[in-house]
């Protein structure tokens, strides 16, 4: 085979790599934004002035906002395709409200660790240790269990709504979640959450970002326009996909104080710490 001929078949090859690649992307987030976020977005937050920019083409102000600056998120549609969800019944279509999705997340076995706030490492070392109990190597069976989405971070929060302890779970998948193995790392909890009805933002960016937590911002706004009230001690974060996976899907969220009526074990756990742990991270 001569070099020219070879070069070109590689040049093909990487061609059609690479329309292939494109082609995905294109079905990705051939969708609307109203999809890929899950519910219809406030006409008032996406035209808000503090947010817009200034186009020097046109001498106007653009009407995208940051909302539309970040990568379109993945819609939670097509991620639950792909990998097991927690069980959760999305309403926001039937909702009179924008600007945020209303879920009931169904009751389920998650695991759960605290997250060590004055440890600069203490969201790697919580995640690697649900990843213990996940691979096998720190539950009673010393079996792999698997996993599924999202990973759900959560705040507690003082009366002066300062952070006092934070927790991080991973849902139990399928095979699973009626008989979960039992933790070894005492560190790790196996835990059954009830019903919970679920307020969020979705963002497509990233979880640096400060745009991320600024939705909780624009989540109370939009709930107080419908008179919702939601619980004042806790808020929670949901990541879906992998930070360097590409298009990303992460969420802020916000329990409706109806569904905090029965605690579970790792929130009455942390009430007791609360007075121990110092909050050494700013929300």
């Amino acid at each position: 085979m001569s070099i020219k001929l070879s070069l070109l078949l590689v040049f093909q090859t990487l061609l059609c790599h690479g329309l292939a690649v494109g082609n995905q992307q294109v079905e990705e987030t051939d969708y609307s934004w109203e999809e890929a976020e899950g519910y219809k977005e406030c006409e008032d937050f996406l035209i808000d002035m503090e947010v817009q920019h200034f186009n020097e083409d046109n001498g106007e102000f653009d009407e995208s906002g940051f909302f539309r600056e970040k990568p379109k998120p993945k819609a939670l549609q097509k991620i639950c395709s792909e990998r097991e969800c927690a069980s959760a019944l999305n309403r926001s279509m039937n909702s009179p409200g924008c600007g945020y999705s209303e879920r009931i997340l169904y009751s389920g076995n998650w695991t759960t660790t605290r997250i060590d706030l004055t440890n600069p490492n203490g969201y790697r070392e919580a995640y690697f240790r649900l990843g213990g109990y996940r691979s096998g190597k720190t539950n009673d069976r010393n079996q792999p269990v698997g996993m599924a989405v999202p990973v759900i971070k959560k705040w507690y929060m003082d009366e002066n709504n300062d952070v006092i302890s934070a927790t991080m779970s991973f849902y139990v998948p399928s095979p699973y979640q009626k008989d979960p193995p039992a933790s070894l790392d005492e560190e790790v909890t196996v835990e059954q959450w009830d019903d919970l009805i679920i307020y969020s933002r979705t963002y497509g960016g990233n979880r640096e970002d400060p745009e991320h937590m600024e939705q909780f911002h624009y989540l109370r706004e939009a709930l107080s326009m419908e008179n919702i009230k939601t619980y004042p001690h806790m808020i929670m974060t949901a990541g879906y996909t992998s930070p360097r996976s590409g298009q990303q899907r992460r969420e802020v969220m916000l329990i409706d104080d109806d569904s905090m009526t029965v605690k579970t074990e790792t929130e009455d756990t942390m009430d007791l710490l609360s007075n121990i742990w110092p909050a050494l991270i700013d929300i």
